[in-house]
């Protein structure tokens, strides 16, 4: 017999506890309602539903469908989920109504009730608790288990508020672990199931850029919902580095990444697919042409953005020491110990042979070998290694060869050498520091090139940025890598301008810079002894250095150079703050390198050397901590200063001619604090080897601390003032034994530096006497003292040598009267008939004391005047 439902609740093909509580939350809404008797049921829901009095169905054969009002359809938005029933309701028109996540696209008509929740059970329960409807015990117990099921306890990452709603709200009915655990399946369905399965026969491993990178992709025949879980257990049951996860649907392909693996970042690498990030995942899905075409785009994109894992050629050393095989073992040493290293490559007939190392040296040494051919004493069965190969290759070819370096061959050529040092450096933390050793190993993070490029834009004009990107891209095209180095990349760091940028270039440096002067057809100069190079771009000055290393024949001397790589590079510096190197070649551009702690020393704000022998080796970087210190407000670190000190007590900078002590002091004088960072060099005991009186700053002129201001307050006369002539007048004022002319040649002091210096230090001997004698209206007689001396020696008087009331003379001297000229010229007078002689100086003299004395002239009248006074002669 026929059943006439007016109002019908349908279940999709296995139907789960959601779709039970979604079904009663209808029933408690719509109390004349019956449910269609499901086909397939999931087995945990089957024996809920069988034990609850409410569960009455009707069976599709006993259906009267033309008596049909309404049907609601729980979770069915598309054919095949209900097949024979959509077809059947679909001869008669009832009304349909469709809850679900999503629109229903199915051939009827139909209303969507758009559930915007995980869970269909805790969006109708939330809409009954809005209509003040209240719940049995029984039925919180079943919306309880339906919604905790469907959304892994609140733990699923597609869990909406109105999912958390609800389970706050069940969360109030007191159920016993036990019947939770017993009842919800978290696990996965038989569809999931199905997938899993699918997806661990199709598992490949490819190696784009020597990343391990594990692939899934497959063609699934029907649409599996909640795909997250089956994700996650491939994750956790494969354990990849790197996963990738391509699931396609016809046309339509849906992409999992995730990466244990710290360097590599998904949402860079895809970012044209407009990812997101779902939990652990990144997530994007496209529609394309089919499973493989968008399989191969996928993987192109990949091989395309995936930049390669680091290489012997990222951290090798570029030109390593060499020697031939025939060599002798003293020999050996003697270049170790010139170039300040622990190994050589050996090469015979121009090929590589072997590494020799201190400790092979060594042992030749206790055999008294000294003098014996280092050949048959090296090891020739090394392994040999391209710039190609990926660091962790590296890592396991020392560890299992017990070897402390690797040589690097491209076609049998040696084009570098990595040391434990380097591999220790590019291995990456894979996990977090413990925190108890924080404060120990805890270094700052280098920013990223992404933030490196918004500084420099910041910091500096666009015009800078699109400059080393130009040549970078030229340093690519040519072969070779280039670096930013020194000053210019530690001040970026620290938001400063500094437009005097230095570029190293890792080989020649030489014919790299001519063929870039004709790309930018500008001018270049050469300087052979040190083997640099400058450009000259409009305003810009950019000098060009091979990477090379530096020895040092004795204490003081200036360095010998031989080509290397940008490690050795670096290290030749004087202070960690000016190790720093930016990448301008287009793969790694802007990407900051730092061998040496620098970048946490700036954090830290301290100034450190490389090595402790480093002020020993060049005492000119005892001056140098000294003004980096004041200029940054930095302090020295703590093994810094011993070194410093101990350099001093050694007196290191004995070795240096005064010409360098000079040009390091004269740094010093163009800082923005030259007063502060004098009284450093006093305090320091370096002054002292400018002249052996300077041990004290006390010696200085009171005044001397305030020359930058007095500076400033003349400034706006418009007069280029020579700031370093005042300085060196004040230092040099206080030597006595009238020595300080001498001081100036061995300085080497430019002409028109030294002659403002000396005019200063006479005046300074001469004038107060008689500006003391001079009163203070007396603008004739302060004019003839005064007139004929410079504005720097004038500055030097008020600051070194005169008390306030004889510093207001010469003051008003310089506001008042030094602008006094006469308006007509020699040729003025030639031209009114006057004959040129010594009358002339006479008659100009004249016309100025009657300007001091306040008379004011036209032109014409001042050259009536000067005829007057010649014919009066």
């Amino acid at each position: 017999m026929k059943q006439c439902p007016n109002k019908l609740i349908v279940f999709p093909h296995n139907a789960d506890l959601d779709h039970l509580g979604a079904a009663r939350c209808l029933l408690l809404r719509e109390r004349d309602a019956s449910i269609l008797h499901p086909v397939r049921f999931r087995q945990n829901a089957w024996e809920t539903a069988r034990k609850l009095d409410w569960f009455k169905t009707v069976k599709f054969d006993d259906i009267d469908f033309s008596a049909l009002k309404t049907v609601y359809l729980v979770g069915i938005t598309h054919l095949r989920q209900n097949q024979e029933f959509v077809e059947a309701v679909g001869k008669v028109s009832p009304r349909i109504v469709v809850m679900a996540d999503r629109p229903a696209t199915l051939p009827f008509a139909v209303e969507n009730e758009i559930c915007d929740s995980m869970s269909l059970t805790a969006w109708l329960v939330n809409r009954l608790r809005d209509n003040q409807l209240h719940f049995s015990s029984d039925d919180m117990q079943i919306f309880r288990l339906a919604v905790t099921e469907k959304t892994w306890a609140g733990l699923s990452g597609r869990v909406k508020s109105e999912d958390h709603k609800a389970l706050a709200f069940l969360g109030r009915q007191a159920m016993s672990p036990g019947k939770i655990a017993n009842t919800v399946v978290l696990g996965m369905h038989d569809g999931q199931t199905s997938l899993y399965r699918n997806m661990l026969k199709n598992i490949e491993d490819i190696q784009p850029g020597y990343w391990p990178v594990t692939l899934i992709a497959v063609r699934a025949g029907n649409h599996v919902q909640d795909i997250e879980p089956v994700v996650d257990t491939i994750w956790s049951d494969i354990s990849p580095p790197i996963l990738l996860l391509m699931l396609t649907f016809g046309n339509f392909t849906r992409v999992w990444c995730r990466s244990s693996v710290s360097q590599i970042d998904f949402r860079d690498i895809f970012a044209d697919f407009r990812p997101t990030r779902l939990r652990n995942w990144v997530y994007f899905h496209f529609s394309g042409i089919g499973h493989e075409q968008n399989r191969s785009r996928v993987l192109q994109h990949l091989e395309k953005n995936l930049h390669p894992d680091l290489t012997a050629g990222d951290i090798m050393s570029a030109s390593p020491q060499c020697i031939d095989w025939n060599a002798s073992v003293r020999s050996a040493f003697d270049t170790m110990l010139k170039f300040n290293i622990m190994s050589l490559i050996v090469m015979q007939n121009s090929e590589f042979a072997g590494i020799v190392t201190r400790r092979d040296l060594d042992r030749a040494l206790q055999m008294n070998l000294l003098d014996s051919e280092i050949g048959p004493y090296v090891p020739t069965s090394v392994p040999i290694v391209s710039p190609a190969t990926p660091v962790r290759v590296l890592k396991n070819l020392m560890v299992r060869y017990n070897l402390t370096r690797l040589p690097v061959l491209q076609d049998s050529k040696v084009v570098g050498i990595i040391t434990t040092h380097e591999l220790l450096r590019a291995l990456p933390d894979y996990l977090p520091l413990p925190h108890d050793f924080l404060p120990l190993a805890e270094q700052a993070t280098l920013p990223a090139p992404g933030e490196l490029e918004k500084l420099l834009k910041l910091v500096f004009s666009l015009r800078i940025y699109h400059l080393l990107h130009r040549i970078g891209r030229f340093a690519e095209q040519k072969g070779v890598n280039a670096f930013a180095v020194g000053g210019f990349v530690r001040d970026l760091l620290l938001e400063r301008q500094n437009f005097d940028i230095d570029i190293v270039i890792i080989g020649d440096a030489m014919p790299f810079v001519v063929e870039l002067s004709r790309e930018f057809s500008c001018e270049y100069k050469v300087f052979d002894r040190f083997h640099t190079a400058r450009i000259y771009l409009e305003d810009l000055k950019i000098d060009f250095s091979s990477a090379r290393i530096e020895h040092y024949s004795d204490p003081g001397a200036l360095p010998q150079i031989e080509f290397s790589g940008l490690s050795n590079d670096l290290y030749r510096r004087d202070f960690t703050i000016n190790a720093l190197a930016l990448a301008l070649n287009p793969e790694h551009y802007l990407e900051l390198k730092d061998f040496f702690g620098g970048y946490n020393d700036l954090v830290n704000r301290r100034i450190r050397i490389l090595h402790s022998f480093s002020f020993l080796e060049d005492p000119t970087r005892l001056f140098r901590a000294i003004r980096f210190a004041g200029r940054f407000n930095f302090a020295l670190e703590q093994d810094t200063q011993r070194a410093f000190e101990l350099a001093i007590s050694r007196e290191a900078p004995e070795k240096l001619s005064l010409k360098r002590i000079g040009a390091e002091i004269s740094r010093c004088l163009n800082e923005d604090r030259p007063q502060q960072i004098v009284a450093d060099l006093f305090s320091a005991g370096l002054m002292k080897y400018l002249s052996p009186e300077m041990i004290d700053a006390d010696i200085l002129p009171g005044r001397f601390k305030l020359i930058k201001s007095l500076i400033r307050r003349f400034k706006p006369l418009g007069e280029e003032i020579d700031d370093e002539a005042i300085f060196w007048t004040g230092i040099l004022s206080v030597i006595r034994n009238n020595n300080a002319e001498e001081i100036l040649d061995n300085l080497g002091t430019n002409h028109s530096r030294r002659r403002l210096i000396v005019q200063a230090l006479a005046a300074i001997k001469s004038v107060p006497a008689v500006v003391n004698k001079t009163d203070d209206s007396d603008a004739i007689g302060l004019f003839n003292l005064l007139h004929e001396l410079s504005l720097e020696t004038l500055l030097s008087l008020m600051a070194f040598s005169l008390d306030k009331r004889n510093a207001r003379k010469i003051l008003h001297f310089i506001m008042n009267l030094r602008a006094i000229r006469c308006g007509i010229s020699g040729q003025d007078l030639i031209d009114s008939g006057v004959r040129p002689g010594p009358h002339m100086r006479h008659i100009f003299k004249h016309i100025i004391e009657q300007k001091l004395t306040g008379s004011h002239f036209t032109h014409e009248e001042e050259l009536a005047l000067a005829l007057q006074l010649y014919k009066n002669l």
